[in-house]
């Protein structure tokens, strides 16, 4: 006798990503539009602690006796024109950056719909917005994004950079408020020495504040194109789809 059993039929390969993984996005243009912007901030603000810098000093000469008030005047005007290009650069960063963030959140969840998130889609705009909360909610989301774009047991899926990069801006908010405050309740020239002198030290942090931003924006991005390219090589054809960068 010969036996009739049959080779079990294998299943069959998908042929195509699922429809959730074609609405994949890149965030590559964004992250390098937003690096950009952000280094475009860092040189306003060397600018302007240069600017800073020379203002402390008309003023430490009044302190001194030994120079005039419309000099200490007019470099201080000069100032106020250098932190006005300043603040066009922030807005133009953040609103490129809002973008990105937005891009890796929907990202996050088309390549890891079971990743738990801990704050709805609505604060991924508001929580950088809301007061009190905006100290956390935007690191969380940003963590969670994290973790849901990054391989179980990838050694570069370290949260640590994630880490540095949120200490940097909340460090960075918090000297550049005091030195807002000290230069606008400043009254006397020793006052103005203390306010600008704190302004250099502010807006060095802002320069310090940019290198683990941009290396968020780098390595976040990458993290979510290579899980695409993963999912999208578990199905055939390979090269029959791709996202729109």
């Amino acid at each position: 006798m010969h036996s009739d059993a049959t080779t079990p039929a294998q299943p069959p390969r998908r042929q195509g990503p699922p429809p959730a993984l074609t609405a994949y996005r890149s965030p590559r243009g964004l992250a390098l539009a937003a690096s950009v912007l952000v280094g475009v901030v860092a040189l306003a603000d060397l600018l302007d602690a240069a600017m800073a810098f020379v203002v402390r000093g008309d003023y430490q000469r009044l302190v001194d006796e030994q120079g005039a008030g419309d000099v200490a005047l007019n470099s201080a005007v000069v100032w106020a024109g250098t932190s006005m290009l300043e603040v066009v650069a922030l807005v133009a960063a953040g609103v490129v950056f809002a973008c990105w963030f937005v891009r890796i959140r929907k990202n996050a969840e088309l390549l890891a719909p079971q990743a738990p998130h801990r704050r709805g889609a609505g604060w991924v705009v508001w929580g950088w917005i809301v007061p009190v909360v905006s100290f956390w909610f935007p690191f969380q989301i940003a963590r969670d994004c994290w973790r849901a774009s990054t391989p179980k047991g990838d050694p570069w899926g370290s949260e640590l950079l994630l880490r540095l990069w949120w200490a940097a801006w909340l460090l960075s908010l918090a000297v550049g408020q005091l030195a807002q405050r000290l230069v606008s309740a400043a009254e006397t020239p020793e006052a103005y020495v203390t306010g600008f002198g704190v302004t250099v030290v502010a807006d060095l942090v802002d320069v310090v504040a940019a290198v683990p931003a941009i290396l968020v924006l780098r390595r976040l991005t990458a993290l979510q194109d290579a899980k695409a390219v993963r999912a999208a090589a578990e199905f055939r054809p390979a090269a029959a789809w791709q996202w729109q960068a």
